[in-house]
């Protein structure tokens, strides 16, 4: 007999079910067991004297052990669950659980040690149905605008940045590292004509930060477009491909988002566009507060906090794109704003007081990426396979990376990344 989900029940009909137990009330002469499955949950009812058999076999059984069960569904308008119930005409205990180590008021780092049992609470659950529609929005709106998906090496012989920050592995006789970002590469693709690529992947960050934002291993949306006029083309992609995702979820995923008491704010109009110098500007203004100077340069967490703040408050948005980050600040391969050696072309993208994008125009032009490699303290030799993407004719291009777990969290109201993340990965966690 084919197995029926539980959402499917309809009373009359003979089914056979599998799912774990969720709930037990053991009586004298009666047992009533709650059954669920992803997408429902039943009550099954035991009359002992009428069932010893399956009574006998169900005698001390554990919450979220798993059963299949053959019987029928009948009519039980008293049963809160649907008003149904089944009366098991057979059952098989297919696994049987021991004790749960965890509960509800178990620390996030034990969670995390039994993550797979974590797992199984519905609302945690529903948080990847909803991340599942995301990527598939995002993959739709992609494909449907003629980009062409791509996935790159995620072992390499050059750290992306060139910076420090990078996981070394041993690669037969030779040292290699695993991929900060696809940078490199999804700028190689423009260079081979494919002019407009995505890829969602693994990205890598040797970085000890123990941050609610931060992990050493993460997935991100990495796109690129050819024949850009400046850094607001791929903002402009950015901003219509994020309106198209959003929209998508609000419709689609109703249900879950009610389950998880969210509510999606979808923009009305464009994403406001702050310089990081008037956003300084903004912050002392609106907020009185002040950029500290280690971080000037840059935005701390409290201003990024702050400039959500503020426009959802001036523009009705979410989101807050900040423009002309400093050379100090981005990476070698920033273009720099007509030519002015200390503002860039580069942008971020804040969501709901975090950063959840970083992107720009990228210098294709080979002597000037040399020179921008000197700046940064770096040797244009090491970097040489790269250039050489730009010596034989590539178009003006630039892009942006979104982190996923970032994304989501900030769009469900998580607090941290740990619960966007399937299993995350830190500086103290490897396992499991």
């Amino acid at each position: 007999m084919k197995r029926t989900h539980l959402s499917k029940l309809k009373p009359g009909k003979t089914v056979m079910v599998q799912g774990w137990v969720d709930t037990i009330r053991d009586q004298k002469s009666i047992m009533f067991l709650v059954l669920r499955d992803r997408e429902a949950k039943v009550q099954v009812t035991i009359l002992k004297n009428k069932m010893p058999e399956i009574a006998e076999k169900l005698e001390g059984i554990l919450t979220d052990s798993t059963l299949k069960i053959i019987g029928k569904v009948v009519a039980a308008p008293q049963v809160k669950l649907g008003g149904i119930e089944i009366i098991p005409a057979s059952v098989e205990v297919t696994s049987s659980a021991k004790v749960a180590p965890i509960d509800e008021k178990s620390s996030v780092d034990l969670l995390m040690d039994y993550r797979w049992i974590d797992l199984r609470d519905e609302n945690k659950r529903a948080v990847f149905q909803v991340q599942t529609e995301i990527l598939a929005a995002m993959r739709d709106y992609f494909v449907k605008n003629k980009f062409i998906e791509i996935m790159t090496p995620k072992i390499t012989g050059q750290g992306t940045e060139g910076g420090a920050e990078v996981f070394e592995v041993k690669y037969y006789d030779r040292k290699a590292y695993l991929t900060q970002s696809p940078q490199l590469f999804k700028q190689m693709a423009i260079s081979s004509g494919f002019e407009k690529v995505f890829e969602i992947g693994a990205c890598y960050r040797a970085e000890k930060s123990y941050t609610s934002r931060h992990a050493t291993e993460f997935f991100a949306l990495d796109v690129e477009l050819g024949f850009v006029e400046d850094g607001h083309c791929p903002m402009n992609c950015e901003e219509e491909m994020l309106k198209y995702v959003l929209g998508r979820v609000a419709k689609n995923c109703k249900g879950l988002l009610e389950q998880l008491g969210v509510e999606i704010h979808l923009p009305t109009g464009p994403f406001p566009r702050v310089t990081l110098l008037d956003s300084y500007k903004l912050l002392e203004d609106e907020r009185g507060y002040i950029v500290s100077k280690a971080a000037k340069g840059d935005l701390d967490p409290e201003a990024e906090r702050l400039l959500c703040e503020i426009s959802r408050e001036k523009w009705n948005s979410d989101f807050i794109f900040i423009t002309n980050f400093p050379s100090s600040a981005r990476p070698f391969y920033v273009m720099r704003l007509n030519d002015n050696q200390k503002i860039t072309q580069g942008f971020d993208l804040l969501y709901k007081g975090v950063e959840i994008t970083s992107g720009g125009q990228r210098e294709h032009r080979p002597d000037h990426l040399r020179a921008n490699l000197v700046d940064k303290g770096m040797n244009p030799d090491d970097m040489q396979f790269y250039i050489d993407f730009f010596e034989y004719g590539c178009p003006p291009h630039g892009g942006f990376a979104l982190g996923i777990a970032r994304f989501v969290a900030r769009m469900l109201d998580l607090p941290n990344v740990r619960e966007s993340t399937f299993l995350f990965r830190g500086p103290d966690r490897i396992s499991p």
